[in-house]
């Protein structure tokens, strides 16, 4: 059954049938190429520490390892592949054969935090100072247990925010509060904030009863260990593990995910929704149909997708946190006092990241919450130019709302005081978002993908297409970013506004034959843009 399953997967990949496929070579090659150095450096470190370092650091190494495998793949929006249980149920597969797929998901998500132990287990091998060869067998199942264990937990944990964020309201406000967690302790770190008792727990979570901690006690004769306590510590927290991830996934298997997303009916609109209605009905006002219609389309899908609207949140949240330690510094005054220092271009910097942010699920692969219904654009009378520019305007309302929104931010919090640094940020993002938005028209229609609403935990673009992002975004700064150093270079904002100006009017004619080149390219592989927006995933979805 787990080779069926695994078979089936592959074949609903078919990497050589896919254009673009050396992009995701060339991302997985560097990705786990940095891992294999990071693997080496622990091997490294392990290999000559002395015994009073082991001591202390090992437990904290494990502590990483297991916080990274746990929290990571959650913070970062991808929490990696899993099995797709609606396309499973109907076939008779033992509930226990499923686990374990998921459980070999689990490892596969894993895989750089295993890359690690295994270069830290072999440097330990060669420490004298840890014991050598001799304790390669404790070593062994001291990194195996712990391995299950982060199986086990992880699993568990993926199946609980499975449901959750499938829930309405509850995705937006869990996810919201999950890169927090990230974002939190970064701000409190680069500003040099300071709390009583973090000594204290540093020592707390030290303790065998924890299973990092155990995990050090029993692979490494440490002077202070007691390795039989530390085994039935181990044991107990892969049990409690095993409960756990066993439970969770029975749960998602009973759990019906559409009658969780499901609205309740209502009746009248009230004042809220009558905003909202005139919001939707704006477009009407500036152009005619069915330029009008396409724009009014676009803005209530996106409102109305999760996925869209968790991006859109983090752009004026997660990408203001982020970058707040840019823009503020603590200084020791002479009365003891700590002063606050804005950055002139901080405004501009976490609007065109909120502006990168959105494009994941809107001009990067505008066709992809369209799915299959995209076919409609290519039978109706209307250009498919009207089709891109609808898109595009759609983009650029969100776009403009992050940063009115992220301006208001930054005024309350005393970072953004000037109106001409206001108008500054503002033109800077209209000029980013025309090469920006011709880019991504390109990249719609020659690497198209869709996209499920309701997956708030997975990207917008190709895996394929990610590597390329790279190269593409700062191309789309450049223009930008010659003025900002002309500026620097020469003090003179003239000389800015110019070349600003210039690389308006560049971005315009970069905009126009990017927009010609993409509808003609688009009508002449209508088929196969059609075939990628309605493939459907195999038994594991990726996020």
């Amino acid at each position: 059954m787990i080779a069926a399953i695994l078979r089936a997967q592959l074949l609903s990949m078919r990497v050589g049938a896919s254009r673009g496929a050396i992009f995701s070579i060339i991302t997985g090659v560097i990705w786990y190429g940095i891992w294999a150095v990071a693997a080496i450096a622990a091997g490294t470190l392990a290999s000559s520490a002395s015994a009073n370092q082991l001591e202390h650091y090992a437990p904290l190494t494990f502590l990483g390892i297991c916080a990274y495998w746990q929290i990571v793949p959650v913070i970062s929006a991808s929490m990696g592949s899993g099995l797709d249980i609606r396309k499973l149920l109907i076939y008779p597969a033992a509930h226990a054969t499923l686990f374990e797929v998921e459980l070999l998901l689990r490892l596969i998500a894993g895989l750089e935090m295993i890359m690690v132990l295994a270069g830290g287990g072999i440097g330990i091998l060669f420490n004298r100072s840890a014991g050598g060869w001799p304790t390669l067998m404790r070593l062994a199942a001291a990194i195996l247990l712990f391995i299950a264990f982060n199986l086990l937990l992880a699993s568990g944990l993926r199946s609980l925010l499975d449901r959750l964020l499938s829930r309405r309201r509850v995705r937006e406000v869990l996810s919201f509060v999950l890169l927090m967690l990230y974002v939190v302790p970064r701000i409190m770190f680069q500003t040099g904030a300071r709390f009583r008792g973090v000594s204290r727990a540093t020592g707390a979570l030290q303790s065998p009863l924890f299973p990092w901690t155990a995990s050090a006690q029993l692979g490494l004769p440490l002077p202070g260990g007691a390795p039989w306590l530390a085994l039935v510590s181990l044991l107990a927290w892969g049990f409690i593990a095993l409960w756990f991830g066993r439970g969770q996934f029975e749960r998602n298997l009973r759990f019906d995910a559409a009658a969780a997303q499901a609205v309740p009916m209502t009746t009248g609109l009230s004042r809220t929704r009558q905003w909202i209605e005139r919001f939707y009905r704006l477009p009407s006002l500036l152009w005619r149909d069915p330029l009008a219609a396409i724009v009014e389309k676009e803005l209530r899908s996106l409102l109305r997708t999760p996925r869209f609207r968790m991006v859109f949140i983090m752009g004026f949240t997660f990408g203001l946190m982020i970058w707040f330690p840019m823009a503020t510094r603590r200084r020791l005054g002479g009365g003891g006092t700590t002063e606050a220092f804005g950055s002139r271009y901080f405004l501009a910097i976490v609007c065109v990241y909120a502006m990168t942010l959105i494009g994941q699920v809107t001009y990067w692969n505008c066709f992809g919450f369209d799915r299959s219904a995209a076919i409609f654009y290519f039978t109706v009378p209307q250009s498919l130019r009207k089709t891109l520019l609808g898109k595009n305007i759609a983009a650029l309302v969100f776009i403009f709302i992050e940063a009115f929104v992220l301006t208001g931010l930054t005024a309350v919090l005393g970072l953004t005081s000037a109106w001409q640094t206001i108008a500054e940020t503002l033109a800077v993002v209209g000029v980013c978002s025309l090469y920006m938005l011709a880019l991504g028209n390109i990249a719609s229609v020659h690497y198209p993908r869709g996209l499920t609403p309701e997956r708030v935990s997975q990207g917008g673009a190709s895996s394929r297409f990610q590597g390329l992002i790279f190269l593409l975004y700062p191309v789309a700064l450049l223009p930008v970013g010659l003025a900002y150093l002309a500026r620097y270079s020469f003090d003179s904002e003239m000389l800015f506004l110019i070349l600003l100006a210039l690389a308006a009017i560049g971005g315009g004619v970069f905009y126009y034959s990017a927009m010609e080149s993409s509808a003609s390219t688009a009508i002449r592989r209508r088929e196969d843009i059609i075939r990628e927006l309605s493939k459907g995933e195999g038994p594991v979805a990726t996020e």
